[in-house]
């Protein structure tokens, strides 16, 4: 065989090997994350008189768990298990399909599925309730629907059998409803997408922490867009990361000492990025910076304090 012929094969085979690879190694760069279905405290849920739901309560607490998987797929940072292969690995191991897991648990289940995290929680309170207040200055009364949603949340690390985080969602809705055209179910549903994103948002945030991807003049970029918490005219923190710190005793990292660096304004929230400009601290303000919603002009229920991390060492909230 000519010696020529012979390697320009071999420069083929390994080109198309390559492109093999390649999108396998991309993918592999995402965490894989799995989310148990959401178990319910029935004592909590309180739907008032008058409040006709013809979706039971059962599918609700079920479909918040099936939206937040499908949330986590639209924030383009997690592979997500698919919930019949989970499903069918749980039945089998002879493992609750929801509530709580062990840590222990999770890191026989991990293996088996292939999943860095599992989500997994708890709804203690789900009230909705319809309230008629009269309008000022009129002998007319409005409908007014008011719900709230308690859900207490886990993430497990099923690589090391450690809980990488634990919060309590408080999340309030309300809606006049004006035309009278909005029913129960669909109050119900934005509620459970409204509580849905601000779980979704503590679990990106926690793994990927929102950080400056380029400084450009007075503008600078965020690697995270649609479905942040924060919106158009809100003023983030810009910090930039000090010292480790690390327990003496167990040497395990505690974090980082965090120093504020600027502020900038939200002017803009894309799909997958967002864009703000620079209010105080040009000049100081670098590619691979923190930020994080100012807390003066928070609003968010949750009382989530997030601390840097990567997908390879999961944060605490």
């Amino acid at each position: 065989m000519n010696f020529s012929y012979a390697f320009s094969r071999l420069f083929y085979s390994l080109f198309l090997f390559g492109l093999l690879v390649i999108p396998v190694v991309t993918m592999a760069a995402r965490p894989t994350i799995a989310v148990l279905e959401f178990s319910t405290d029935k004592t909590g849920i309180t739907i008032a008189p008058g409040f006709a739901v013809v979706q039971p309560v059962e599918d609700t607490t079920h479909l918040l768990s099936s939206d937040l998987m499908t949330y986590l797929v639209k924030s383009n940072k997690f592979n997500v298990v698919e919930r019949s292969r989970m499903k069918d690995i749980l039945t089998e191991q002879e493992f609750s399909e929801s509530g709580y897991i062990s840590p222990e648990s999770a890191v026989k289940i991990g293996q088996l599925i292939g999943a860095d995290y599992f989500v997994m929680g708890k709804i203690e309170v789900l009230k909705a309730e319809i309230k008629r207040k009269k309008i000022p200055y009129t002998d007319t009364m409005r409908s007014l629907y008011v719900g709230k949603m308690i859900v207490n949340v886990r993430i497990v690390d099923s690589r090391g059998g450690k809980i990488a985080a634990a919060d309590k969602f408080i999340v309030e809705h309300e809606d006049r409803n004006p035309k009278g055209e909005l029913t129960a179910d669909e109050f119900l549903d934005a509620l459970k997408e409204k509580t849905v994103k601000e779980i979704v948002n503590g679990v990106v945030s926690g793994v990927f922490p929102l950080k400056i991807v380029k400084v450009t003049g007075n503008t600078v970029y965020i690697n995270r867009g649609s479905g942040v918490d924060f919106e158009v005219g809100n003023h983030l923190s810009v910090l930039m990361l000090g010292e480790g710190l690390i327990d003496p005793d167990t040497g395990e990292s505690l974090g980082s000492m965090e120093e504020e660096v600027g502020v900038v304004e939200v002017t803009s929230v894309q799909k997958k990025f967002s864009k703000a400009k620079i209010i105080s601290g040009e000049g100081g303000i670098k590619k691979g910076a923190l930020v994080r919603l100012r807390e003066i002009e928070s609003d968010v229920a949750s009382s989530m304090e997030l601390t840097p991390g990567s997908s390879d060492k999961p944060v605490s909230w």
